[in-house]
């Protein structure tokens, strides 16, 4: 079972900034550490991990799992007590490919 998450998102995208502001605010049901790609530990991660696509969110789970694109928007819904419900019916294969627009909408409106 995931117990914690790294978020690593473009510190140079005002979505990104604003989609891990929103994230860091919310209740979350596991541990959520962020980090930004112009964060010194950036480079930490990836001696463990290949390549980063730079430009996207990346999640990175304490049992060793890396989501790129869809995959992460999903995780990091995931990990919100609010969300959790969401994330799992964006998990489906009609749904999935509208999980980054939704978690855009959603933080959006975060007021």
């Amino acid at each position: 079972m995931i117990k914690q998450i790294v978020v690593v998102y473009d510190d140079r995208c005002g979505f990104c900034c604003q989609c891990a502001r929103w994230l860091a605010a919310q209740p979350k049901l596991v541990q959520v550490e962020f980090v930004a790609q112009g964060d010194p530990r950036f480079g930490e991660l990836l001696r463990d991990i290949p390549s980063l696509p730079r430009g996207d969110l990346t999640v990175i789970d304490d049992q060793g799992g890396v989501y790129f694109g869809d995959g992460a928007w999903l995780l990091a819904m995931w990990s919100l007590q609010a969300w959790r419900p969401w994330s799992q019916r964006f998990a489906s294969p009609t749904l999935r490919p509208l999980a980054r627009q939704a978690f855009g909408l959603i933080s959006a409106s975060r007021h």
